[in-house]
């Protein structure tokens, strides 16, 4: 008879595959639609698998360059800039901080230098923010007074009162008076800036742009196919992997 309680024997280990090659970072898709005359510089604040994750969009979808990262974890910070800015060789100092005070502080003296006329490195256009939940506040109302674009990961914050605060930081009723280089900017206005083209600020609830989410829209709202919607009860089916780590977030899951 057959011994079915006997442990099979374990598998040789498989041969190591040869370490990849360094990658060259892109500066973008020149292909693409979605190009720039001069392309955008990006700093990515977190440097997890959501800042990767939108490094990688914007390198394959456009032409901006992500310029720096700011991320308190030396590995992932080392990782990240191999793989999206510095490639095989050494970074440069300002392509890499511990953390976005550091790159604040760092473009507050950068600033002062190029207002005095010195030749300094270029700046950065736009701030992806990518740092825990818990942390928004703190980064976005740091980071509201040099007037760049803001794409922040979902949730805003995880308070109203933080909510406000981010609103009153960028320039909301009752907010948004900061000085920089003497002038002071007021409610909506950005320094440095032409009225009307002012910075953008978004929040990345991307699954809004999602094709199941926008055809049920385009179905409910534009269509009517059911006629007054008097309740909803909607049911997302995350994987596996999703559903057993994101309790610690939320009492509910926000995806």
């Amino acid at each position: 008879m057959r011994n079915i309680f006997k442990r099979p024997s374990p598998a040789s280990p498989p041969a190591p595959h040869p370490a990849p090659p360094i990658p060259t970072p892109s500066t973008g898709n020149a292909s693409s639609s979605l190009t720039s005359a001069t392309p955008p510089r990006v700093l990515i604040i977190g440097a997890g698998s959501r800042g990767s994750a939108y490094a990688a969009a914007a390198q394959r979808a456009t032409n901006a360059r992500i310029a720096a990262v700011a991320e308190p974890v030396p590995f992932k910070r080392a990782e990240f800039g191999r793989r999206f800015i510095w490639g095989g060789r050494d970074p440069a100092p300002a392509e890499q901080f511990e953390g976005w005070a550091q790159w604040a502080e760092c473009e507050v003296v950068r600033r002062e230098r190029e207002r005095a006329g010195e030749r300094v490195e270029s700046g950065v256009d736009a701030v992806v923010v990518c740092v825990l939940d818990e942390m928004h506040v703190e980064v976005l109302c740091g980071i509201a007074r040099f007037g760049l674009h803001v794409l922040c990961e979902k949730p805003l914050a995880t308070s109203l009162e933080g909510c406000v605060r981010i609103w009153r930081a960028l320039g909301g009723v009752g907010g948004g008076m900061w000085k920089e280089g003497g002038e002071e900017r007021k409610e909506g206005e950005v320094v440095g800036t032409e009225k009307g083209k002012g910075p953008v600020f978004g929040i990345c609830h991307v699954l809004r742009y999602s094709p199941h989410n926008m055809l049920l829209r385009e179905l409910l709202l534009e269509k009517e196919v059911v006629g007054d919607v008097l309740s909803i009860e909607h049911v997302e089916p995350v994987g596996w992997w999703h559903f057993s780590h994101s309790y610690v977030r939320y009492v509910g899951f926000l995806f």
